[in-house]
């Protein structure tokens, strides 16, 4: 099998809603799903987002990135709605 490992990273986000993009995402990578996927560490460092994964094989790693990214679109819109 062919592992796939990388990060993306947000930035230009207010150091709020870096660590509320933490905290919503660092919940999902200590209990994912399907831990045989791969696995996803999640951190901020100078208002910037890391989302690192580690995939077994490149169709794990688009699902892990999908919904890595999806969370973290629904948490920015969900403190969008509230004001922050």
């Amino acid at each position: 099998m062919t592992r796939v490992s990388g990060c993306i990273e947000l930035k230009g986000l207010s150091e709020k809603l870096v660590q509320a993009l933490v905290k919503a995402l660092e919940t999902e990578a200590r209990n994912p799903p399907d831990p045989r996927r791969g696995r996803v560490e999640v951190s901020s460092r100078d208002g910037v987002l890391r989302i690192c994964i580690e995939a077994r094989d490149p169709s794990a790693a688009r699902t892990l990135i999908n919904a890595y990214l999806s969370l973290a679109a629904a948490t920015l819109e969900a403190v969008a709605a509230t004001g922050g």
